[in-house]
């Protein structure tokens, strides 16, 4: 049977920043071509098949889920504890009549079986959380519903990306544009960000949001403390390797 989801009392701003007027047009700068490429990559260095059960968590409005789906993967579950995010996903339209399933959860308490997923992806979601602890369950997490020796495929920004962050930047996609306002703070590790969009129309809606940013030793650390092995490291998704300048750490770690 399906383990019970276990919902936070008061919401975080990884929900609170999720509703409103629609956030899938607050990120409507994102890059159709980049989720292409980054699909890409984790399917051919995670040797990821089509039979496989897929886990995309934090997966937002879905667009990995669905390009996975696209791709010729159905059993690609996109998991996400937004509903605002989760009701967009689902109503995209779907590739060759196929619709991703998604679920809503949170990532702290997954409501899978153990072993019972291939592999599992966290792309840029991981950090979100209040303390190293908690992000430390999610791994643990993710290391129960997976089977014996699959993969896990994460997408992190290490400490030293702040600085190329830090400031003030603007967003612009075809429904909305985001003023981002971010500052690092080296003592927490934490990036934070306040931010506003405006919509086509005028309406400005602010919202903000704060990382962990990990090292690739710390992350390393977690892994293991969780029972995975790393698998491979890359500086970015055209395969280059990662080094001390990476502002890109791409994880593959292996269920022990």
């Amino acid at each position: 049977m399906p383990r019970a989801q276990a919902v936070p009392d008061q919401e975080p701003w990884w929900i609170t920043n999720y509703r409103g007027r629609g956030p899938h047009q607050r990120y409507s700068h994102h890059n159709h071509a980049k989720t292409r490429r980054s699909v890409g990559f984790f399917i051919h260095h995670m040797g990821l098949r089509p039979s496989q059960a897929i886990l995309d968590l934090c997966c937002a409005f879905g667009r990995h889920t669905h390009e996975f789906t696209r791709r010729g993967f159905p059993r690609t579950v996109g998991v996400d504890l937004s509903p605002d995010m989760l009701a967009h996903a689902a109503s995209s339209a779907g590739a060759n009549g196929r619709r991703p399933r998604f679920v809503r959860a949170d990532v702290r308490a997954l409501p899978f079986r153990n072993a019972s997923a291939d592999a599992v992806l966290m792309l840029r979601s991981f950090g979100f959380l209040d303390t190293p602890e908690e992000d430390l369950v999610v791994l643990k997490e993710a290391a129960r519903v997976l089977r014996p020796g699959a993969l896990l495929g994460m997408d992190h920004f290490p400490p030293n990306s702040a600085t190329a962050k830090v400031g003030t930047r603007i967003l612009k996609g075809p429904e909305a544009t985001t003023t981002v306002h971010t500052t690092w703070d080296p003592a927490t590790a934490r990036l934070n960000s306040r931010m506003s969009t405006r919509y086509e129309d005028g309406h400005v809606e602010p919202f903000h949001s704060s990382s962990r940013l990990y090292t690739p030793e710390e992350l390393r650390g977690a892994f293991a403390e969780a029972g995975f092995t790393v698998h491979g490291t890359f500086g970015g998704y055209d395969g280059s390797p990662l080094t001390g300048d990476s502002t890109r750490c791409i994880v593959v770690a292996r269920r022990a």
